[in-house]
């Protein structure tokens, strides 16, 4: 029997309404601002410290030495999470969920969100896809060490936006790499899918190359 693992990231894959990220990212500049109240651009900080370290706390703590271990609270604070539930309860999301659900179950795929974000993110889009979807909060990407806590004799098929974090899986046996990105970018390592229903047809596709490989 072949172990088939979907491992999805949130932001930018399963969430990409506009106005919500944006909520995210402006409450990560509030928190920058209030923890570096000299910083003159903390939006721009905000990017930087992102694009360089893969989260605004872990670069706070490497870059400033500074304790953001209060970051989940302050950022995904209720207004945030009030406008997360509007997204999750909307028609898009509903149908992009019900796809994924139908897809992953009827296969018998084991499907984790494995995101950088805490649980109280991460719980209602689970709950929304599925009972059968588990979590990999606060991850650390792109960590290797947070790559290798999966089980290294399943296949992991990993859905990110950032090619960032796909680069840390690009060379770890059994992790095979895409790239959510609404451009069909052209790479060899890694295939690019551009909607959830996208994303579906890859799984269908590749469902017989993985029971396959399992029985050679």
């Amino acid at each position: 029997m072949a172990y088939k693992s979907l491992v999805l990231d949130i932001d930018g894959v399963l969430i990409r309404d506009r106005l919500l990220l944006e909520h995210v990212k402006d409450n990560c500049v509030r928190y920058v601002q209030a923890k570096l109240p000299e910083c003159k651009n903390p939006r721009e900080t905000n990017r930087l410290l992102y694009l360089v370290h893969g989260h605004t706390a872990t670069g706070l703590k490497e870059a400033f030495k500074i304790d953001a271990s209060d970051f989940n609270e302050k950022v995904y604070d209720k207004r945030l999470l009030d406008h997360l539930a509007e997204v999750i309860y909307g028609t898009d999301f509903q149908l992009e969920a019900k796809e994924l659900h139908e897809v992953t179950s009827k296969n018998l795929w084991k499907t984790t969100l494995f995101t950088n974000a805490p649980l109280v993110w991460a719980v209602p889009i689970a709950r929304a896809i599925g009972d059968h979807v588990y979590i990999t909060p606060d991850a650390n990407k792109p960590n290797v060490e947070a790559y290798k806590k999966f089980p290294p004799h399943h296949t992991h098929i990993y859905v990110d936006d950032s090619l960032k974090n796909l680069g840390t899986a690009r060379f770890l046996n059994n992790w095979h790499p895409i790239l959510f990105s609404e451009y069909k970018e052209q790479r060899n390592w890694c295939p690019t899918v551009d909607s959830i229903y996208d994303l579906c047809m890859y799984i269908n596709s590749v469902d017989k190359w993985i029971e396959n490989k399992s029985d050679n």
